[in-house]
């Protein structure tokens, strides 16, 4: 009896698999957003970012062997950015709606986290002028919108996931090649 499998389009596996990344990032998000409270959480959600190398390659490798180890380095590259772009997509769904209607006050109580952490640290101690615009941005409420700091971190994401994809797609080709020539 032979099996019939039917191999899935590079799309079709990203979407699927970006799903469950970006639950994943949503997870991550969540234990972000309460590291400021707890130091656990903090631990967890660092865990969690140091992990995403090792699922990403998990589902380079898997793609990999369901193609008959036939892929190439660029197709492998494509699937972790659309990977990580679909994954964007739910965790940034995710952020906006606790930017918007969770808390609202939260970019506003980072920006000045990070005002109030630069000041402690003495950062602009060479020029104390762009601390101060920071500080009178800030009592103006001249704050980031929630979009724009979703569609920001949409693009960070697709940055360096890019990145990572290229250097894991390059090690799932190196390690199948391995493979292959010890047989």
């Amino acid at each position: 009896m032979e099996k019939n499998v039917e191999t899935k389009s590079i799309v079709q596996f990203a979407m699927e698999w970006g799903v469950y990344m970006g639950l994943y990032f949503v997870v991550k998000f969540i234990f972000e957003v309460w590291s400021m409270d707890s130091f656990f959480c903090n631990a967890v959600s660092l865990c969690m970012l140091l992990c995403i190398p090792v699922f990403v390659y998990f589902v380079m490798r898997k793609y990999d062997v369901l193609n008959g180890l036939k892929c190439y380095f660029s197709q492998l590259w494509m699937m972790g950015i659309l990977l990580f772009f679909f994954t964007s997509l739910i965790s940034s769904l995710a952020q906006y709606i606790y930017y918007v209607y969770i808390n609202p006050e939260y970019i506003k109580l980072q920006f000045q986290s990070a005002v109030e952490l630069m000041e402690a640290w003495n950062v602009m101690a060479n020029d104390p002028s762009l601390l101060e615009a920071m500080k009178a941005g800030l009592d103006k409420g001249n704050v980031p919108s929630p979009m724009s700091v979703v569609v920001e971190r949409m693009w960070v994401n697709l940055f360096f996931g890019s990145l990572l994809s290229a250097a894991i797609a390059w090690l799932v080709k190196l390690r199948a090649k391995s493979n292959f020539t010890k047989q």
